[in-house]
């Protein structure tokens, strides 16, 4: 083996010697001093076996969160200076261990210590977290662990527009026991091909706020090294607040509550959002020993569909009242900003992230003034600007310098639209490593969901995160996420792999798949009716560039048929994390829908011109929901479980318009009638199931 082939983060220096001697298990040492993270450590080591073969873990002058990995035939030594340098040294011996199936160590020296010291993800609070059990979340942890990330920033408040079941997209996670009003359910609504029958459930909690397990995540994060910090959004993605509590939000120019953003001139919002910091510290940071918090204050704007009775309504979340008018949009955010933060700093928050995009690119005052200002108030220290950016790299930051007068982090887009066809933003993920880099900021944490489906991404950023020199070797990254992943045909595994790589791209102009998903269509439009027409406009998108959608759809198929025959003859587990079994979905994903879109409009030119009987569009639609049930079968084998249900909710509707329209041409046939076949209109068929899940 060769030991840089199947290590990701790739170590900062590998001697290898050629050698490999038989293991039998470990017979291990360590300081009297370990503390928890040290005795996860030792707990990994204990579950490879108790053997003759030698390994001590030693203090020693080595980087913070580094270590000197050491084997010989005989014995084994790991040095580091603290508890997470042995955990990542266990880490990596675990992963050689791995690739021979537990049998055989290399000889070797490996000196290893990351270039970022924040190197995180973010759980950010939406579709399928909201569902996530405290097991789900701790195999998460431990997944994020093996590729040595440290910081997990888990999203507890947000809110978005409405979507779906003419619902406002509102999710709170931790329970507020000073405001018990302050609740997010959400229906479940999914047709379970495994089960047979549609799974409808209404008015359902997040789990971590039903179950209250956030504290048990954090403990148990830290035993893993890695660092949990909440996310509780403010004055952006906020609409649960201001609409239960419309005395706190903003108000129009007459003096009137408008349900919308906030009052920051008002007493009453600081002391409502302050009784909830003072929860959140004193319940779940504080006895764990934390002192950081995000507070987002990011895209605070006027959006559409954000209120239950005017949908396409627009409402400013400024204030207007006689106190706010005075001040412009610049000085309330930044009063809201300062009073917030003096607050957190008096309760010992040491750490308070806030999105760079309203300071940097609306107010332009990410500049020496505004350094000055809070440096007088006493907040300059705290103050983390979270730098977030998703476009490829010559349009991030809106192609402006940005600079480091903050401390700073720095946010790529390892993968968030789990419920739609899953892409890759690596390129993306690179562009942003190289400015962290570049401005010497804190580190490198992503903005995510959490699903396997994006473990690539996950990876490479491990890789740019952990050892920075990387950043410009993304095809020798290729090679070990291939050999790591798919370590019995690494070579096989790569050409699958970058093939999968042509086909998921985030780039609009070659990925024309991830317009056609019906999510895109949840979302309130100017002038169209709501809920939103969707297989028709789709099939009109397409139509109008008819030839370019059927190249595209055919290059697709062709792609991912190649990624599917070799990840079915490489074996699949039908597990969640098994990396062959999440591959093939999503390549099962793009192939389906591909291969769907092109019967379709095969059907619709040849029934219409008499080519096709209606026996035979009968099994032509037959075949296309056969196809349609068999990926919705593989999501609910190996998709994490919470995840899988708006996903299959969007794979849903999709299937059923295929059963409507079977048993409209099966009625039609029964009366000797000759169906009709529209694709630019399917009103003639959908059914009041359809339409529900519209």
């Amino acid at each position: 083996m060769k030991i840089a082939d199947y290590l990701i983060p790739t170590p900062q220096k590998i001697e290898e010697y050629g050698i490999e001697f038989d293991f039998h298990g470990f017979n291990t040492s360590a300081p009297d001093t370990l503390g928890e993270v040290g005795k996860t450590a030792l707990e990994k080591l204990a579950g490879l076996g108790f053997g003759d073969y030698k390994l001590e873990l030693i203090l020693g002058q080595v980087p913070d969160e580094g270590y000197i990995l050491k084997l010989t035939e005989k014995s084994g030594s790991i040095v580091a200076n603290g508890d997470s340098g042995f955990f990542y040294g266990v880490i990596t011996l675990m992963k050689l261990l791995e690739v021979t199936k537990g049998k055989r160590l290399p000889v070797c020296e490996i000196e290893d210590y990351p270039d970022f010291k924040d190197r995180g993800l973010m759980l950010e609070n939406r579709y399928g977290s909201d569902f996530m059990t405290l097991d789900d979340c701790k195999r998460a942890v431990d997944y994020l662990a093996q590729m040595k990330y440290n910081q997990l920033t888990v999203g507890v408040y947000g809110c978005w527009c409405i979507q779906y079941d003419m619902r406002l997209s509102e999710f709170l996670y931790l329970p507020i026991k000073s405001h018990p009003e302050l609740q997010t359910p959400r229906d479940i609504r999914y047709y379970s091909v495994n089960k047979g029958e549609f799974v409808e459930k209404e008015n359902v909690l997040p789990t971590m706020f039903s179950e209250d397990y956030f504290s048990d995540l954090i403990k148990y994060a830290k035993k893993n090294n890695i660092v949990i910090k909440p996310l509780f959004n403010s004055l952006g993605h906020n609409t649960l607040i201001p609409r239960l509590h419309p005395e706190l939000s903003a108000k129009d120019e007459e003096g009137k509550p408008t349900g919308h953003g906030y009052c920051v001139s008002n007493e009453a919002v600081y002391e409502f959002m302050f009784s909830i910091y003072d929860e959140i510290i004193n319940r779940y940071l504080k006895p764990n020993g934390l002192d950081a918090i995000e507070i987002g204050l990011d895209e605070v704007y006027a959006w559409l569909g954000e209120d239950l009775n005017n949908i396409y309504g627009k409402f400013d979340p400024y204030c207007k009242c006689e106190k706010c008018r005075g001040m412009g949009r610049q000085e309330l955010m930044l009063q809201y900003i300062v009073r917030v933060c003096k607050y957190l700093v008096s309760k010992g928050i040491k750490s308070i992230y806030i999105y760079h995009d309203m300071l940097f690119e609306q107010f332009d005052c990410v500049n020496g003034e505004l350094a000055e200002r809070f440096k007088r108030e006493g907040i300059f220290d705290n103050v983390v600007l979270d730098w977030w950016y998703y476009t490829k790299e010559e349009d991030v930051f809106q192609k402006r310098e940005i600079n480091s007068l903050f401390r700073s982090i720095i946010k790529p887009f390892t993968g968030y639209y789990h419920w739609v066809i899953p892409m890759e933003y690596n390129d993306n993920i690179r562009a942003l490593a190289r400015l962290a880099r570049k401005h010497k900021f804190e580190g490198i944490e992503s903005y995510s969901s959490f699903e396997y489906c994006f473990d690539r991404p996950f990876a490479w950023q491990a890789q740019v995160s952990w050892n920075a020199k990387k950043t410009e070797s993304y095809d020798e990254f290729l090679n070990s996420y291939a050999a790591s992943r798919f370590p019995d045909d690494a070579r096989g595994a790569k050409e699958a792999l970058s093939l999968m790589g042509e086909v998921t791209v985030n780039d609009t102009e070659v990925n024309l798949m991830n317009s056609l998903e019906y999510y895109w269509y949840t979302y309130v439009a100017e002038n169209e009716e709501y809920p939103r027409v969707f297989h028709a406009s789709v099939y009109k998108k397409i139509t109008a560039e008819y030839d370019k959608y059927t190249e595209y759809f055919k290059k697709v198929i062709q792609k991912t048929g190649r990624a599917i025959e070799f990840f079915t003859s490489y074996g699949i587990e039908n597990a969640p994390d098994d990396p062959c079994a999440v591959w093939y979905a999503v390549a099962l994903h793009y192939n389906t829908y591909a291969e769907n879109y092109l019967a379709m409009l095969a059907l619709n030119d040849n029934y219409n011109n008499g080519e096709v009987c209606v026996n035979l569009a009968i099994g032509i639609l037959g075949e296309m929901l056969c196809r349609q049930e068999k990926l919705m079968s593989v999501i609910e084998n190996t998709r994490i479980e919470a995840n899988s249900y708006v996903y299959l909710r969007n794979h849903s509707i999709t299937r059923q318009l295929y059963v409507d329209l079977l048993d409209y041409f099966e009625k039609a046939k029964a009366k000797g009638e000759r169906p009709l076949f529209k694709i630019d209109d399917f009103s003639y068929c959908l059914s009041e199931r359809y339409n529900k899940l519209r």
